[in-house]
């Protein structure tokens, strides 16, 4: 049986090269990308067929899809794209996969898409499995936690893309909204606006040193929120690094390639001299306060992604999706897919559990 040809759009950058690496054994792989040095050189490392092309030409776009049995686009960033990678793959009659990809994109498809899997990264993507995954183990445990809080965020080199979604969770949310609302929270059955409060010197769970807080309820959040029937959810996005923060303070009122570029500079002077690393901490509770905690460490979130969209890739390439646009944490399990990664060794999950008392004792799973 022939492998299926997979073409990943941005291999040359940190995000799709992670996905090819990942998906080099047992596919064929066409890598595309706008710099052709780094992409000619990887696919040398893992014998795919180059194809550089410019993401504005829609013409060089179907010619990249064509021949594809999965498209999988990990280009950045993906706001700015729109559903034009989508419609192309449409066109090749290919399955399509989005790191990103947003409540826009997924009624812009509809159904008209064949197969495609929006939101398979680490936000959004991981951001709603590993909340699934810590709600399910709870509930195996005997507890119906129906309040959760999440931080995510780490200290690690910033890219244009990132800087740009970054911005989007300072200001409106992104157009219309869509992508979530800023210092928002979820309570019984609804967005609650402005709920919560940035912090800019704040501590949080398993986060070294001081940190600032950005609460911003994604829209993925909100739908898991309503889909496990949550009571709570406060989300806030951790900003470990003191010069992120003090630029995160000066960033409104300056135009957008200005900022990026400030937040750029801004990651590279917290990296000097540390370990990058990323975290996202999720913890369910009943009303008693007994329930779990669930921390995943990485060493590089761009590889965490990568490796998430490659898991949702192969599972379009091997027909486990039914035909129709979902997202990523509607198709992959979250049991496997942890499992998945932390056999990769490109994080690693801690788990405990809350008993529930005053003192809140945590214990570790597995060591009692």
């Amino acid at each position: 049986m022939t492998a299926p040809v997979l073409a990943v759009l941005g291999a040359s950058g940190a995000v799709g090269s992670a996905a090819a690496r990942a998906l080099a054994a047992g596919h064929r792989l066409r890598l595309g990308g706008r710099r052709e040095a780094p992409l000619g050189a990887l696919a040398e490392s893992l014998g795919a067929e180059v194809h550089p092309l410019d993401l504005d030409d829609d013409r060089a776009l179907d010619a990249f899809c064509a021949g594809a049995d999965v498209v999988l686009h990990c280009a950045a960033p993906a706001f700015a794209i729109g559903d034009r990678v989508a419609r192309a793959a449409g066109r090749a009659r290919a399955g399509y996969v989005d790191v990103s990809g947003d409540a826009l994109l997924h009624d812009q498809l509809g159904a008209a898409a064949g197969v495609a899997v929006l939101g398979a990264g680490v936000v959004p993507g991981l951001s709603s499995l590993l909340p699934r995954y810590v709600l399910d183990a709870a509930r195996a445990a005997g507890v119906e936690a129906d309040r959760l809080t999440v931080h995510t965020g780490g200290v690690e080199p910033c890219t244009p893309g990132v800087a740009r979604d970054m911005l989007l969770s300072l200001g409106t949310g992104g157009p219309d909204g869509a992508y979530g609302e800023p210092l928002a929270a979820w309570r019984t059955d609804r967005v609650v606006p402005r709920e919560l409060r940035s912090e800019e010197d704040a501590e949080a769970p398993f986060f070294p040193g001081r940190v600032a807080l950005q609460p911003f309820l994604a829209a993925e959040a909100q739908r898991l929120a309503r889909d496990t029937s949550l009571a709570e959810l406060d989300w806030y996005n951790v900003h470990p690094g003191p010069h992120v923060r003090a630029a995160m303070r000066r960033l409104r009122g300056l135009d957008e390639e200005r900022a990026g570029a400030e937040l750029i500079r801004a990651a590279d002077l917290d990296l000097a001299g540390r370990t990058p690393y990323h975290l996202m901490v999720v913890t369910a509770l009943d009303e008693a306060g007994a329930g779990r905690t669930a921390v995943l460490r990485s060493r590089d979130s761009y590889a965490l992604t990568g490796f998430v969209a490659a898991l949702a890739a192969e599972a379009v390439a091997r027909g486990r999706v039914r035909p129709g646009t979902h997202y990523a944490c509607d198709v992959l399990d979250p049991a496997e897919t942890l499992r998945r990664i932390r056999a990769s060794e490109v994080s690693r999950l801690t788990e405990l559990v809350h008993d529930g008392s005053p003192a809140d004792s945590l214990v570790e799973e597995g060591a009692l």
